[in-house]
């Protein structure tokens, strides 16, 4: 008995220490990012969550050890996302995800899931989650839960900052790219949202 509570004692106190290393693993509202983390010189959030913009994504959209997790409602997802892309709908704790994303809600084992048919290993994978832009709550809350509830590691997790529309415009306004959007996107991406 001894044992088992001396362990759960352990544990509990390396969550709160955990907890208190990482102030910013706090759940934000639309539009609620804090400004410093939306400045495009900030390329790690204190935690140690990488942090993506187009540059980033773009060199590494076809790396096989990344997982990009479209955290978009489904009606983004279906006009279009990224090719090698999975879609798992972030919403906010004490929130349900809306009806029509129910079956593709992101929870500890549908994450989990993904990575293992990535990698069964999942210390060899890392998760790029993305959604409408730098402002989008969705995926900034995600890539937090990822290590703050789900046990990732932060070497293992990335924020999509710049996000889906940003990084399609950029390859619809320069000439080279233009021709390369079929494989990287995949949608209806006239009317993307």
């Amino acid at each position: 008995m001894f044992k088992t509570t001396a362990l759960l004692l352990s544990m509990a106190c390396a969550v709160t220490l955990y907890a208190g290393n990482c102030a910013e693993c706090v759940e934000v509202a639309k539009g609620g990012i804090p400004a410093k983390y939306l400045s495009s010189t900030t390329k790690t959030l204190p935690s140690g969550i990488a942090i993506y913009d187009v540059p980033e994504a773009m060199a590494n959209l076809e790396n096989p050890s990344i997982l990009w997790i479209d955290t978009r409602p489904t009606s983004f997802y279906k006009v279009g996302t990224l090719k090698n892309s999975i879609h798992l709908v972030y919403d906010q704790n004490e929130k349900a995800v809306a009806a029509g994303d129910a079956s593709v809600a992101l929870t500890e084992i549908s994450l989990m899931t993904a990575i293992r048919k990535v990698n069964p290993d999942i210390s060899k994978v890392k998760v790029a989650f993305f959604c409408q832009g730098p402002e989008c709550h969705r995926s900034y809350n995600a890539a937090l839960r990822a290590i703050s509830e789900y046990g990732l590691s932060t070497k293992n997790v990335i924020w999509f900052r710049a996000g889906y529309p940003d990084l399609l415009s950029h390859y619809q306004n320069d000439p080279k790219l233009k021709r390369k959007i079929p494989l990287v996107f995949k949608g209806d991406i006239t009317k993307a949202q």
